[in-house]
């Protein structure tokens, strides 16, 4: 297993490289059911209004009610391993196939498209009607979630993995090139960066002024936010 659980209506959900979706009650730990994607499913799911969304490596979005039947399902060029997000009746996700996608959560509509520069594996974050992602290329971009065209983009010097994470005013994001970001997110500009001996492939958490992250030189990190 290596998507990450996600706990709704006294339930966890949680892919497998088995192929499926597992749905499993926290007071008894029985399975109530699961449901065969045809992939492994890496990607951690996302529960809203009773419909479970998640990504596969055969780049297919699925749409699952609670009682695992599926709604809709939309296919990307390729594999789906970042985690889906749902803003305001859409759902937003990105894919190996270089695009970040929105779509309307009920039907699977397309609602726009935004083409990155490379791969993505990053979870999208959200803040004032933007939507903030990385990609191989070692960008990080934001997007107007009403139009899907570009806000800024800032310029890493190498991948970026993890997700961002907004803070106060302050987005903060790290990179393989072995820093974390801190920029102003609604500009895009630089505030600072901190660097540390290894890559940063993971997602920082910000709680109470202080931003925790971790690096591959085997250290965590806490820094003033």
């Amino acid at each position: 297993m290596r998507s990450s659980p996600y706990i709704a209506e006294s339930h966890v959900f949680i892919g497998s490289d088995d192929g499926n979706m597992h749905a499993v009650n926290t007071l008894s730990g029985r399975r109530a059911w699961q449901l065969d994607a045809g992939a492994p499913v890496r990607s951690t799911p996302m529960v809203e209004h009773e419909y479970v969304y998640f990504g596969t490596e055969a780049g297919e979005l699925y749409c699952v009610d609670f009682s695992s039947k599926v709604r809709w399902r939309y296919k990307a060029k390729r594999a789906i391993t970042s985690s889906p997000i749902v803003h305001k009746g859409n759902v937003y996700f990105t894919s190996m196939d270089t695009t970040l996608y929105a779509l309307d959560a009920k039907t699977g509509w397309v609602v726009w498209r935004y083409r990155l520069g490379k791969a993505s594996i990053s979870t999208p974050c959200i803040a004032e009607d933007t939507i903030f992602t990385g990609a191989a290329d070692g960008k990080i971009t934001a997007v107007d979630m009403r139009t899907g065209k570009d806000v800024w983009s800032f310029a890493t010097e190498h991948q970026v993995t993890g997700s961002p994470t907004i803070y106060a005013d302050s987005l903060y994001c790290g990179s393989v090139d072995g820093h974390l970001y801190c920029l102003e997110y609604r500009t895009g500009r630089l505030r600072w960066k901190f660097h540390t001996n290894g890559p940063i492939t993971g997602t920082p958490i910000a709680v109470d002024g202080v931003v925790y992250f971790g690096s591959n030189d085997h250290r965590l990190y806490a820094l003033s936010a």
